[in-house]
């Protein structure tokens, strides 16, 4: 297994690789031919580092969110189509270009009863809750005409 991996990460040329690849089966008994032929028929068989699984994994999860993206991203072009809203290319490639699966969600829930694409685009409106956040930079000034009501004092029960 060593000698074909260092074969593999060594040599660059193609062809030598091949041929070096076939040298090293050639000397081998049937006994490890057919190991080997197990391990490549069974990956989970084949001794993985601890940062090599890592790596892998990493890979793994990062083309299943970006699958999820893609798939949000032809889920609502599918539902503009089917609604019969046209499409700038500017607007396309705004879908194109996000890579928020919430953002997506959200165009997808507007686009099944917007009139226009405007209305699937348009921000999302700031919510009471948001405006009373401490150190909430979007909060909503308060309507002029309106007084604040006043704290009222305690009052002692008798």
């Amino acid at each position: 297994m060593r000698a074909l991996e260092l074969t593999e990460q060594g040599l660059t040329d193609e062809p030598l690789r091949e041929a070096q690849a076939r040298a090293i089966l050639a000397v081998l008994s049937d006994a490890m031919v057919a190991s080997l032929r197990e391990l490549a028929m069974d990956p989970s068989k084949v001794p993985e580092t601890q940062a090599s699984r890592r790596f892998r994994l990493f890979f793994e999860k990062r083309g299943r969110a970006e699958g999820k993206v893609e798939g949000k991203q032809e889920a609502l072009l599918a539902v503009l189509d089917a609604r019969g809203l046209s499409l700038t290319a500017e607007e396309r490639a705004h879908i194109e270009a996000c890579t928020v699966p919430a953002e997506l969600d959200r165009w997808i829930a507007r686009a099944v009863t917007a009139a226009s694409m405007r209305e699937v685009f348009a921000p999302e409106p700031v919510r009471a809750a948001q405006r009373s956040i401490p150190g909430n930079r979007t909060r909503v000034p308060e309507r002029k005409g309106r007084k604040s009501p006043t704290p009222r004092k305690p009052t002692r029960a008798s």
